[in-house]
């Protein structure tokens, strides 16, 4: 079947606006809401991994203190402390560890207040959280090493107590807030990092006060107790499953314990937590997309069917002059494969510019949000659209081939 032919084809298939609007609109849906989801989800993906206030890394283990059972109330325990960290990142098997203290106070600048949290941090913190500074800096080893009495501030609790302040000075000694009964001296300023959903907890970033941990236990906490312990896996031992790490770290906890149970091991993970929702979001959104081709699909099978019936003198005359059934199929089944092709290249570029307008929105109206091609997407809604075409036009392409070439010169 030459090109021009099957141009030809594809012209009377479509002929009338309704009719092409009616085929063509299940398998643009389809193809299109596939190619929008992808590029909207993963942009969203990497705005919920920016906008969370937890660690995001795969190969973080959290710790958290927990409550201590009814039956080992009475017995002699410790609670979860640095000291607990020290002995994990000392271990073989981890890569590394990092506790965490913190209390929510108010902050006090010439009248000015702010309910903030406090948290004790080290340098290693501002790659934990991928936290990154606006002006100024993060905490160093000789703010930990000297107790220094230094603070990071976050974006909001720096707009709002220190709103006349233009810019840090690097070079100068740094403004003073009072927090936790205590004076500090602002060394750095965290770039913003709101949510995306407004709450008044102190738990994001930008209402937070960052201080060294070293300055933290010798003012609210001598016994070096803490809140929560991170665990990094050891970069060289990326076979060893995480739930086996799990276990060896809930032994030696318990070791270290005096075998009373008081912290709870990776149970507060929100990159996990964030992935499933996106993958659950996936699941039900693309399951709209096949739901929308197999429509088009219908649609297809259905307009092929008028096009073989308004056709039939055609295929009588064709075969009179010694086409074949195999090439009647053939060609009626590659109208419908083009059909739907042409449905899902429409598909494609309205999915495309549809998540572009999208993307373009939220990134005014929520957070900051990336536009990604997705590659693959564009390949599946592609693929899945001649697929369609194949399925939904075999039968009619059937059943134009097996028509008697004699009832078929006679119809009118």
């Amino acid at each position: 079947m030459r090109l021009l032919d099957l141009l030809r084809s594809i012209r009377f298939v479509i002929a009338g606006r309704l009719r092409a609007l009616l085929t063509l609109l299940g398998i643009v849906i389809g193809t299109g809401s596939i190619v929008f989801l992808a590029s909207v989800l993963r942009g969203g993906e990497e705005a919920l991994i920016r906008a969370s206030q937890e660690v995001v890394e795969a190969d973080i283990i959290q710790i958290r203190r927990d409550q201590v059972s009814i039956g080992d109330r009475n017995r002699t325990r410790r609670d979860l402390s640095r000291d607990d960290a020290r002995s994990l990142a000392a271990s073989p098997v981890f890569g590394g560890a990092l506790s965490e203290s913190a209390r929510v106070t108010e902050a006090h600048v010439h009248g000015k207040k702010k309910r903030v949290r406090l948290v004790s941090a080290a340098p290693e913190t501002a790659v934990l959280y991928r936290l990154e500074v606006s002006q100024g800096r993060f905490l160093d080893s000789t703010d930990l090493d000297d107790r220094r009495r230094v603070c990071v501030v976050g974006h909001e609790v720096w707009k709002e107590l220190f709103a006349s302040r233009v810019a840090l000075d690097p070079a100068a000694p740094g403004p003073r807030l009072m927090a936790g009964g205590h004076t500090w001296t602002v060394i750095g300023v965290l770039a913003n990092r709101p949510m995306l959903v407004t709450t008044d907890s102190t738990d994001m970033w930008n209402r937070k006060v960052i201080v060294p941990e070293t300055t933290y236990d010798a003012l609210y906490a001598p016994s070096h107790e803490v809140h929560r312990l991170y665990i990094r896996r050891n970069p060289g031992d990326i076979r060893t499953p995480l739930a086996v790490l799990r276990a060896t770290i809930e032994s030696t906890l318990l070791q270290r314990h005096l075998g009373v149970k008081n912290f709870v091991v990776g149970d507060d993970n929100g990159a996990s937590q964030e992935r499933l929702i996106i993958s659950v979001i996936k699941v039900l959104l693309l399951s709209t997309g096949f739901i929308a081709l197999l429509v088009g699909g219908i649609n297809i099978m259905n307009i092929m069917l008028v096009t073989v019936t308004e056709r039939t003198k055609e295929i009588g005359i064709r075969r009179a002059v010694g086409a074949s059934r195999r090439s009647i199929l053939a060609q009626f089944l590659i109208e419908a494969t083009a059909v739907s092709l042409l449905g899902g290249v429409l598909g494609v570029l309205s999915g495309l510019a549809l998540s572009w307008l999208t993307i373009t929105v939220l990134s005014k109206l929520v957070a900051p949000w990336a536009f990604h091609l997705e590659i693959r997407s564009i390949a599946l809604g592609l693929c899945l659209s001649v697929v369609t075409g194949v399925v939904f036009g075999f039968y009619p392409a059937w059943r134009a081939a097996h028509l008697n070439p004699i009832d078929a010169l006679r119809a009118e």
